[in-house]
């Protein structure tokens, strides 16, 4: 069973945007720094009530707190976003740019590209995951391979995530 796809950079910002979006260690990170500003801002107008006592001003101030951890996020994700882009155009990352060619093998998946054979061993996958636009290969918190649906040259990515997902160590513990 071969695959063969290719990525641009707007796929590997893509990998990096999943890890942002389903990360929980990422998650957690991202409401803790969401959540600074606000309790900052709240802290400030408590005692400034207590000082002259509540005022429109006071509830004015703290729903713009509620509404800047609201807005954190997005401008994270954002910046996660040009960042990536930025890194990818200077030349990060160019070894999983272009045409790859996966199979599976009994030590990992076997990655061919232009830039040298590579195999990911099984016991480096953590999750498959699907998108409507991708197939993920994760390996660890910020590592995998992304299998974009549009550059699928060929192969049945659906049978090959199947198998990849068979193979993780999380089902054989089943």
């Amino acid at each position: 069973m071969e695959l063969v796809y290719t990525n641009t950079v707007d796929d590997l910002v893509a990998l990096q945007l999943y890890f942002f979006d389903h990360d929980r260690a990422l998650r957690r990170q991202q409401v803790l720094l969401s959540m600074v500003p606000v309790v900052l801002v709240m802290v400030l107008l408590v005692l400034l009530s207590l000082k002259e006592g509540p005022s429109g001003l006071t509830w004015l101030g703290m729903g713009v707190a509620v509404v800047l951890a609201l807005v954190m996020r997005r401008f994270t994700r954002q910046r996660l976003e040009r960042s990536a882009r930025l890194a990818f155009a200077r030349g990060r990352g160019q070894r999983t740019l272009g045409e790859h060619r996966l199979s599976l093998s009994d030590e990992g998946i076997v990655e061919r590209t232009a830039n040298g054979d590579y195999t990911t061993p099984w016991s480096a996958i953590t999750t498959v995951a699907e998108t409507g636009t991708a197939v993920y290969i994760l390996c660890g918190r910020s590592a995998g391979m992304v299998i974009p649906r549009q550059r699928l040259s060929q192969g049945n990515l659906q049978a090959f995530a199947a198998a990849v997902s068979e193979r993780l160590p999380s089902a054989r513990a089943r």
